[in-house]
């Protein structure tokens, strides 16, 4: 009897797990899909004036990994900044907390951590549990701050990112993009100024122990102010660095490092071959006041432009092809043939507009026009443009998060194709079809939420080829 009881489980047990196997390997071929496949993207931009200068992947979804971490001490920074919280504030820990994963500090639940240690600890140490400890401060749950910190990041302007936890431990669909996190990073210089400097925290003692970083970049790259490293097996080794030098401050991303090192060597290629394009050429990024791009006399607008006659940094070909080759190295898994996205915004016909629109930001308030001018014949002739891109159809993608963003639905809108010397072809990206007092006020609008543009003259533009 017994043996036929047996017989009868084990035969049941065998169905079962047959059942199970084609969910389960459902189930897996879901999640791989769900996980994107090439791993790397990278990202430079001067943080006052939102120039970008190298970009490669920028766009595309990528794993966070500890970059999280960013997000999250933004948003404690701003519980700090409107006196909910101070920087000696006691926060208590939770078991949820207490059991995060590693990296951790080993908090006790039921015991308290202060706010000013936790900063350090997300910075130096990586501390999932004490990330955990600022979530539940904050919002009373890590699933509500989650919430909390997507929102934010898409008020930002990272209309890709999505957040479903305060650590960057592994979660399919907890997602960003190389340019997301750059501007993250400019806005933590910009809005927290007082509060920046953790960021470049080198070490940090707790509990009888001294903690140091490991990011060797924010301790020996000249200029550098820090930021955050990252690493998880889904999103490869990741690298936010900001450096300042002659002035110009960079924020760069890496994202998907095959190792530290390579990462590493990677950022600061990247950093070393842009601040030397810049020393070269000055005028490529200019310091400008914090305001809306003015609206331009035509003849201003082209006595601007006569002036301009310095080379940009697409137009140096080696520092171009060094940072390619750079960039292939880090991403060796990726098709041979797939084009770079290059240096977007910086190519000679490209970056007049840019460049004019720059120096009249620096102009005298008296060299601008006033309204009565804004309805001139021919003026419909003026467009803005966001960016020029490596493809047809990212270009046509970040136009429509702009004019999403923006409520620019029932605007006028193209994508422009540019050859450049080297055969490539970029595309730009434009509202069209504006009065100049149209052009400045979509402007204004897209550089309120955080969405870089310049106004071009239509007329301007074409001669600039």
């Amino acid at each position: 009897m017994m043996e036929m009881l047996r017989r009868i489980l084990s035969v049941f047990l065998a169905a079962s797990l047959a059942l199970a196997l084609p969910a389960d390997a459902d189930a897996k071929a879901k999640r791989k899909r769900a996980t994107p496949v090439n791993k790397y993207a990278a990202f430079v931009v001067e943080a006052d004036t939102g120039q970008v200068l190298f970009a490669r992947y920028a766009d595309e979804k990528r794993h966070p990994a500890s970059l999280t971490k960013m997000m999250t001490l933004y948003l404690l920074f701003e519980e700090i900044d409107a006196g909910r919280l101070t920087l000696a504030s006691e926060l208590s820990v939770s078991a949820v907390a207490a059991g995060q994963a590693p990296s951790k500090l080993g908090l006790v639940a039921g015991t308290t951590i202060d706010a000013e240690t936790a900063i350090k600890a997300l910075v130096v140490k990586s501390a999932n549990d004490a990330a955990v400890v600022i979530a539940e401060a904050i919002s009373g749950s890590e699933w509500k701050f989650a919430q909390k910190m997507t929102e934010k990041a898409h008020e930002l302007g990272m209309s890709r990112t999505t957040f479903r936890n305060a650590s960057g431990l592994p979660n399919v669909r907890q997602v960003t993009t190389a340019r997301d996190l750059a501007t993250l990073g400019r806005r933590l210089a910009r809005d927290f100024p007082q509060y920046y400097h953790y960021f470049d925290t080198s070490s940090f003692a707790w509990n009888g122990r001294t903690y140091r970083t490991h990011n060797a970049v924010a301790e020996n790259y000249p200029g550098a102010e820090g930021l955050k490293t990252g690493y998880t097996r889904m999103s490869g080794f990741n690298l936010a660095t900001a450096a300042k030098r002659d002035g110009h401050r960079l924020v760069a991303v890496v994202l998907g490092g095959k190792s530290v090192r390579s990462r590493d060597a990677h950022m600061r290629e990247l950093l070393d071959k842009t601040f030397a394009a810049i020393a070269g050429n000055p005028a490529l990024v200019a310091e400008i006041p914090g305001q809306p791009t003015p609206r331009l006399k035509p003849t201003l607008l082209a006595k601007l432009e006569a002036e301009r006659a310095v080379p940009t940094i697409a137009e140096s070909d080696a520092i171009r092809q060094t940072l390619i080759a750079a960039a292939d190295l880090m991403s060796a898994d990726e098709p041979a043939s797939d084009p770079i996205t290059g240096l977007i915004a910086s190519v000679s016909a490209d970056a007049a507009p840019g460049d004019v629109a720059r120096r009249a930001n620096a102009a005298p308030m008296e060299a601008l026009w006033g309204e009565g001018d804004a309805d001139a014949p021919g003026a419909s002739s003026w467009s803005v443009q966001i960016g020029a891109y490596s493809s047809k159809s990212m270009a046509e993608d970040e136009l429509a998060e702009a004019a999403k963003a923006g409520g620019f639905d029932t605007r006028a809108r193209g994508i422009e194709p540019m050859l450049l010397s080297d055969g490539s072809a970029l595309y730009r990206a434009r509202f069209t079809t504006l009065t100049a007092t149209d052009a400045a006020a979509v402007c204004e609008t897209l550089r309120a939420k955080s969405i870089s543009c310049f106004v071009v003259q239509d007329g301007a533009a074409a001669a600039a080829q």
